[in-house]
């Protein structure tokens, strides 16, 4: 038997999100001890593999925990299906890579792309991404952020994306207190920073991004990988962080 802390450990989910799968019947610890610790045995682990699998994917909650009720419900055709997905992503993400290396040349004055190569790889939420953020935003400041991303290597944008999972993780933490509280405007400080590597917004469009993250599923998803509740704790902590200062 697992403990929350090993299991929260070896999968990289907080404590708060394995009692929220408990909560919502998805995922129940396999005993709970006189004590009130809960405990998972193998089987539980390979149930939070799946979770993960189908939240990977972009599946949300309830929809996982339709899928996985089925009285047909196989792991294993799961699985399968699981694979052939991760085999797409893999393949479409070998096409983006091939895209940003195209595009780096011609940012640096080599061959220049076409337009529609300059799309090669995206699938169509991307390129709806794509245009959602020129109409959103300034184009300017967008294809100032692309080119700024475009520039990294393989391993700055992994660094990247490390220290914001981090980030979120260390911010699920303090879920429950006060968003005015010196340790979550510090959170908030350091998810600025991390904004301003792209663009440096003004009180407003600070708000309206964390905003955009918690209204829309889309960007909630990845938030919710960590705590469903951590989107909306963000956004508070923001709009605190704003009025300080305004």
């Amino acid at each position: 038997m697992y403990t929350v802390k090993q299991v929260s450990d070896l999968a990289g989910v907080t404590p708060r999100t394995l009692h929220h799968y408990d909560s919502i019947d998805l995922l129940k610890p396999s005993l709970v001890g006189g004590n009130g610790y809960r405990y998972y045995s193998e089987e539980a682990l390979l149930r939070l593999q799946q979770i993960l699998f189908y939240r990977e994917l972009g599946l949300d909650l309830d929809r996982i925990r339709r899928l996985m009720g089925k009285k047909d419900f196989s792991v294993v055709r799961a699985l399968e299906a699981h694979k052939k997905a991760l085999g797409q992503r893999i393949e479409r993400l070998q096409r983006l890579v091939e895209t940003v290396d195209k595009t780096i040349v011609h940012h640096q004055g080599g061959k220049q792309m076409s337009n529609e190569a300059m799309f090669e790889g995206l699938t169509n939420q991307e390129k709806e991404y794509a245009e959602e953020a020129m109409e959103r935003w300034d184009p300017s400041v967008v294809k100032e952020s692309n080119r700024r991303y475009a520039r990294l290597s393989a391993a700055e944008k992994q660094a990247m994306k490390d220290a914001g999972e981090a980030l979120n993780r260390e911010w699920a933490t303090l879920i429950g207190t006060n968003p005015s509280s010196t340790a979550a405007q510090a959170m908030v400080e350091r998810w600025r920073e991390g904004v301003e590597f792209f663009w440096t917004p003004d009180a407003e469009g600070l708000v309206g991004l964390a905003r955009m993250y918690n209204d829309d599923p889309r960007f909630k998803s990845h938030y919710d990988k960590v705590d469903p509740r951590l989107a909306a704790f963000v956004l508070k902590c923001v709009e605190a962080y704003v009025r300080s200062r305004t």
